[in-house]
């Protein structure tokens, strides 16, 4: 056999290789690795309408929390209130992450601002990294969101390095949906406070420890001053 008769046929067992392996992967997981492989924004163009769009959510949302009647501002404070402080939007802080799905969820209670607790699912985690640190967080899902239209989204509570400085003590919220099962978009420019930040007649979930990050998550809302 010549050398490129060799070359070829040792070409040909590589391609028939890896298009077996590739017959055999689960459609699902091939979906999985397809969407996490995906640009979250594929323009400069896309970049800038979806920073508009949060900015535009964010004006909203100053307006509702003086005019709205189901705001928690207190009555008082709504004369004086200005506006939400924001870290600014930032596109590193937007991405998609594998959810890893436990197969037999456990239900937990997550305890609240004033002393009662929430039934939850444990429902998986997400892994990613920022500034180069590792980090994962845990999602969970109401038990008293099930049968209701909530029941698809995802509560991802936190606390970051910035709780209790820059950003509220008690740590922030996020709730995402699977974009594909497996796979969700997440966007720290999202990250909230809970209610109890504004007025502490309401009762608000307290981030498990499992989901204390050491990284700082210097995007989304920051702490509130009256």
């Amino acid at each position: 056999m010549t050398k490129e008769n060799s070359v070829f046929v040792i070409s040909l067992i590589f391609l028939l290789t890896v298009f077996i392996a590739g017959c055999g992967e689960d459609p699902q997981e091939r979906e999985i690795r397809n969407t996490l492989a995906q640009q979250v924004f594929e323009t400069p163009e896309e970049e800038h309408v979806y920073v508009d769009s949060i900015n535009g959510l964010r004006h909203h949302k100053n307006i509702w929390m003086v005019e709205s009647p189901n705001s928690p501002l207190k009555k008082d404070e709504r004369d004086t209130f200005t506006d939400l402080d924001y870290y600014p939007v930032d596109l590193d802080f937007v991405f998609r992450a594998r959810l890893h799905k436990y197969s037999d969820p456990e239900i937990i209670t997550i305890g609240t601002t004033t002393g009662d607790f929430r039934e939850a699912i444990r429902y998986g985690y997400i892994e990613f990294a920022i500034d180069d640190q590792d980090a994962h967080l845990h999602a969970y899902k109401f038990t008293r969101h099930q049968g209701t239209e909530l029941e698809e989204y995802l509560f991802i509570p936190f606390k970051d390095a910035t709780s209790g400085t820059e950003t509220y003590q008690g740590g922030r919220y996020m709730d995402v949906t699977e974009e594909i099962p497996g796979v969700v978009l997440i966007d720290f420019n999202d990250a909230y406070n809970p209610y109890c930040v504004y007025n502490e007649i309401y009762s608000c979930p307290i981030p498990p420890k499992e989901n204390h990050l050491q990284v700082a998550i210097r995007a989304g809302e920051k702490m509130y001053v009256q």
